[in-house]
C-alpha cells in the first residue's frame, strides 16, 4: 500500500511504496539511503519505501533530484539522476520540458540501452568554459582489457546554447566513444566547438554505426568538429542527417568550419565511411569560413545546400590526406568552385559538371548491358528530347543519326539501317564486310596502300589502287632489237615518265 512522503530535494510530496530490497537486484537497502539517493529511494520512519514513478516502470524524472533556491532546474539534478539510473540499471530518463541552468557539465555515463528524452531547455552561460554536456567515457589504456564503447543509446532532443559566443575554450557537446546508437541534437549554439565527437577507444569500437539527427548549429566558431586520439579511436560508418549549420552576419570574423575532421596522421585508422546527407552549409563570412573539410577515407556529403551570399568561393575541401572521398548530388548552389580537391581519387557532382578521377587500374566508370549487347548503354539527348547520340554494348557508337563508328567510321544509309559506306583501316589486305563506295587504307604502306569497295556487302570486292609510280626503268632491248623495237619501248618510258609526273605532255 502506498504512502505520500515529502521528497526532501524538492519538497514535493509523492507516492511510495514499501520495500526491503533494491527492485533491480533484490539486495538489501543500506541505512544510509537517505544520504546516497533519498528520492527513488527513501527512509521514513525505520522503513523504506520506492517512489511509484520507478516502481511502475516510469521514465527517471531528474526534476526530482533538486531544485535551485529560485525553483529553477539544474544542472546537479540532471546529474543526480543520470548517476542513479545508472547505479540502479535503469534505462529510461526523462529531462522534462522547463529551462536548466547548466553551471557544471552534464555527464551522460549510462547503461547501454538506455533511452533519454530530453525535452527541457539546457542554457549554459556566457562564462562557462569546458565542456557542457559530456555522453559516454574515455577508452580504456592501451595496457588494459578490451572494453566496448557505450552501445544502444536513445537521446533525443538533446541540447545546450549560450546566449552569446564568447571566444573561450568551451564545447557545447562531446561525444566519446559511442557505438549503434541514435543520437538526435536539437540545438547547440554559442561554443568554440558546437559538438564534439572524440575517440581514444582503438579496440572496443570507437564511435562507429551511430544515426545523427542533426538540427539546429548556429554561431559556433566549429559547429561539428571529429578528432581522435594521436595512437588509438575510430570514427567511422556514422550517418548524420540534415542540418542547418550557420554563421549570422554579426558573428566574430575568425576561422570557422561547419564540419572540421582534424586529421591525424599518426593515428593508424583514419575517418572512413562517415555520410552526411543533405546539410544545409550557410554563411556570410567573405574571408574565413569553410564549409567543410574532409579527410580520410570513402566519407560522403549527399545534396549539400551552400549558401555565402559574401563569399562566391565558399568551399567543401577535400584535404591531401583524403582519399576516394565524394559529394553526390548537385545541390543547391554547389558549383565546381564549391569544391577544393587536395586529395586522391576524390570525385564529386556539381551544377558545373561531374568530376571524377582515379590513379588506379580501374576505371572511373564502366557500363554493362546485362539484357543484350547490342542495347544502348549511353545515350545523349538535345534540347528537344530527341536522341542524337547512343552507344551499344557490343562498342558501337552512333552520332546525329548519321555517323558511328565500328572498326572505322561509317556513314547511314537514308533508310537508317546504319550499314553503308564508311572509312576504314588495318594491316595488309582489307577483310572487313563494307557496302561499295567504302574505303580502306593500309597501314603498311607499299603500292597497295589505299583500296576501295567496288562490289557486294560482304568482305570481298576490294579493289587496291595504286598509289606509288612503277620503277621508273625499261629493260635493256636484246642484242637482236630492232630500230621498231627501241621506238616502242622509249614510247613506254615516255608514257611512265608523264604518268609519273615527271615529264609534261
Amino acid at each position: 500500500m502506498s504512502i505520500q512522503l515529502v521528497n526532501p530535494a524538492t519538497n514535493e510530496t509523492l507516492n511510495y511504496y514499501p520495500t526491503t530490497t533494491f527492485l533491480h537486484n533484490g539486495t538489501s537497502i543500506p541505512s544510509t539511503i537517505n544520504t546516497d539517493d533519498g528520492v527513488i529511494y527513501l527512509e521514513h520512519s525505520g522503513n523504506t519505501y520506492v517512489l511509484e514513478d520507478f516502481m511502475g516502470g516510469s521514465p527517471i524524472n531528474v526534476r526530482r533530484f533538486g531544485l535551485s533556491t529560485d525553483r529553477g532546474y539544474t544542472s546537479s539534478a540532471i546529474n543526480k539522476g543520470i548517476k542513479r539510473a545508472k547505479t540502479y540499471n535503469y534505462t529510461s530518463i526523462h529531462i522534462p520540458s522547463g529551462n536548466y541552468d547548466i553551471s557544471e557539465t552534464v555527464t551522460i555515463d549510462v547503461a547501454p540501452n538506455t533511452t533519454i528524452k530530453i525535452d527541457g531547455n539546457l542554457n549554459v552561460k556566457d562564462s562557462f568554459t569546458g565542456n557542457a554536456i559530456v555522453i559516454g567515457t574515455h577508452g580504456p589504456a592501451i595496457t588494459q582489457p578490451v572494453e566496448d564503447s557505450l552501445a544502444g543509446l536513445n537521446i533525443q532532443g538533446l541540447n545546450c546554447s549560450k546566449k552569446n559566443y564568447i571566444d573561450s575554450d568551451s564545447t557545447g557537446i562531446v561525444i566519446l566513444n559511442v557505438i549503434a546508437s541514435t543520437i538526435e541534437i536539437k540545438r547547440v549554439t554559442g561554443f568554440k566547438i558546437g559538438a564534439l565527437l572524440y575517440s581514444d577507444n582503438g579496440r572496443g569500437g570507437g564511435i562507429s554505426y551511430n544515426t545523427f539527427f542533426l538540427n539546429y548549429f548556429h554561431d559556433n566558431e566549429i559547429n561539428l568538429k571529429f578528432e581522435k586520439n594521436d595512437v588509438q579511436g575510430y570514427i567511422n560508418e556514422n550517418t548524420f542527417y540534415g542540418g542547418t549549420f550557420n554563421h549570422s552576419t554579426s558573428f566574430p570574423k575568425v576561422k570557422t568550419f561547419h564540419i572540421l575532421m582534424e586529421d591525424k596522421q599518426i593515428n593508424l585508422h583514419p575517418y572512413n565511411n562517415n555520410r552526411f546527407l543533405y546539410p544545409s552549409f550557410e554563411d556570410n563570412d567573405p574571408v574565413n569560413a569553410t564549409a567543410a573539410k574532409i579527410t580520410g577515407e570513402s566519407n560522403t556529403i549527399v545534396g549539400p545546400r551552400m549558401e555565402n551570399p559574401n563569399n562566391p568561393l565558399y568551399t567543401i575541401k577535400f584535404d591531401e590526406h583524403s582519399k576516394r572521398c565524394q559529394v553526390i548530388s548537385k545541390g543547391f548552389g554547389l558549383y565546381k568552385s564549391s569544391i577544393e580537391d587536395l586529395g586522391d581519387e576524390n570525385s564529386y557532382e556539381t551544377n558545373s559538371g561531374n568530376l571524377l578521377t582515379t590513379n588506379s587500374a580501374n576505371p572511373v566508370l564502366t557500363l554493362r548491358n546485362q539484357a543484350s549487347s547490342a542495347f544502348t548503354l549511353y545515350s545523349g539527348l538535345d534540347v528537344s528530347n530527341n536522341e542524337v547520340f547512343f552507344v551499344t554494348g557490343e562498342g558501337k557508337g552512333f552520332y546525329g543519326s548519321s555517323l558511328y563508328a565500328e572498326k572505322g567510321f561509317r556513314w547511314a544509309t537514308s533508310d537508317g539501317s546504319k550499314e553503308d559506306r564508311g572509312l576504314f583501316y588495318g594491316n595488309g589486305s582489307p577483310t572487313v564486310a563494307a557496302n561499295p563506295g567504302s574505303i580502306y587504307i593500309n597501314n603498311d604502306g607499299g603500292n597497295k596502300m589505299l583500296w576501295v569497295k567496288t562490289d557486294s556487302g560482304s568482305s570481298a570486292g576490294w579493289k587496291s589502287i595504286g598509289t606509288q609510280a612503277d620503277a621508273l626503268t625499261a629493260p635493256e632491248p636484246s642484242s637482236s632489237a630492232t630500230a621498231q623495237d627501241v621506238w616502242l619501248r622509249l614510247k613506254d618510258l615516255e608514257n611512265k615518265l608523264k604518268a609519273a609526273g615527271l615529264l609534261s605532255s
